[in-house]
């Protein structure tokens, strides 16, 4: 995406910076750090279901970085408890 600066008046343009996507070395230690992550959520009784864990695998697909991840959680989740309110209502 170009970014025009003083509102359009000049004609140097400056680009955005290109989204941080994560290396093979980040995307392991995080699928490391699974196991231990599925362990603690069963200690509290909390269990991803088949949806959840394609999210996840997506969000290593996608290299996104722990913020862009967070950003995607939300919004999946937003949106599932609109579709839940539109059903109940």
């Amino acid at each position: 995406m170009v970014k025009s600066l003083n509102n359009g008046a000049s004609p140097r343009r400056v680009l955005m910076p290109k989204a941080r996507r994560l290396t093979d070395a980040e995307i392991a230690a995080i699928r490391g750090r699974r196991p231990g992550v599925r362990a603690s959520l069963a200690c509290e009784g909390l269990h991803l279901t088949a949806e959840e864990e394609a999210l996840f695998d997506q969000f290593d697909r996608e290299r996104l970085t722990p913020d862009q991840r967070r950003d995607r959680l939300l919004a999946h989740s937003r949106a599932r408890r609109s579709e839940k309110a539109r059903a109940a209502g």
